[in-house]
């Protein structure tokens, strides 16, 4: 979204207009491209200030007046960015913040989910990331891994915990060879690693293979033939891709009914193997979740 900030602000003639509001001088109606607009197509309404020899940009939802963004810039021009950024998520709690310098990011720049847990953090010099750490959860909402990659030293480290913040995977690389170790209760074993090539488990032939397996073999009257109502149904089926390919576990997450999710986990368990997942250049055993979306009209 950035990126199309950058973008958008950079080539966009705005037109601003004087208003005494609080604080405010001028306004900007925008749609959600961040467009120039009447007032009544508006979807963004952009209210801005002079701070600290800075423009100050903070950019409202016009159906419910929510803060969406705060940008700075050089002037009301709103040609270079400058200065601090910050974006909202729609239950108002921080999504993205950092630094601009001559229009470029410089510096932190940090990303949350919805419930406030960091999930990103990228250090930028002159527009460039050097350094980058990626932070996931657990379902309780414990740290279930961190890595973090540094360009520059042409490092990579990863570390992976359980639901009870115990550590039970570490991985650190310098260049293409590594180091893992896992702690088990006999202990820790450590093993050599010298790639750090990963791939996703996938479908034979990727995306397109898959949709024309969808084609040849799934029913797509099922939710019609079961009375279902009109509407979209997307389905999502989890299950592991083991490291020979084949699958275990195969159930769904959702629940509409109608025969749908078990004629998608009939046609996942009478596919063929699908291509296993690797990691550090050895095949793992890797949860899928697939979806596929019924659409039944009136």
């Amino acid at each position: 979204m950035l990126k199309r900030i950058l973008f958008l602000f950079s080539f966009c003639m705005l037109t601003a207009v004087a208003v005494k509001s609080q604080s405010y001088k001028f306004i900007y109606y925008l749609d959600t491209d961040l467009n120039t607009v009447s007032k009544k197509k508006a979807s963004i309404i952009g209210k801005g200030f002079k701070e600290n020899n800075l423009f100050k940009l903070d950019c409202f939802s016009a159906f419910n007046n929510a803060l969406l963004m705060t940008i700075h810039f050089a002037d009301s021009s709103l040609a270079v960015l400058q200065g601090s950024f910050r974006s909202y998520h729609v239950n108002g709690k921080i999504e993205k913040e950092g630094n601009h310098v001559m229009g470029f990011e410089e510096g932190t720049w940090q990303s949350w989910d919805t419930l406030g847990r960091k999930v990103d953090s990228v250090i930028y010099k002159n527009g460039l990331p050097y350094v980058h750490a990626t932070f996931d959860h657990h379902k309780n909402g414990s740290l279930r891994y961190y890595s973090i990659e540094d360009s520059l030293q042409q490092t990579y480290q990863t570390v992976t915990y359980d639901e009870n913040a115990g550590v039970t995977h570490e991985v650190f690389f310098k260049g293409q060879k590594g180091i893992l170790k896992t702690y088990t209760e006999k202990g820790v074993q450590t093993d050599s690693l010298f790639t750090r090539e990963e791939s996703e488990a996938s479908f034979p032939g990727g995306e397109q293979g898959w949709r024309t397996y969808l084609k040849e073999n799934l029913n797509p009257n099922t939710p019609v033939d079961n009375n279902a109502g009109a509407g979209k149904y997307t389905v999502v089926i989890k299950f592991i891709v083991t490291k020979d390919g084949s699958l275990n576990d195969v159930s769904a997450e959702t629940s509409h009914g109608h025969g749908m999710e078990k004629e998608v986990i009939r046609i996942i368990k009478n596919g063929p193997k699908w291509i296993p997942a690797v990691q550090y250049g050895r095949k793992v055993n890797a949860y899928r979740r697939q979806p596929v979306t019924f659409l039944v009209e009136k």
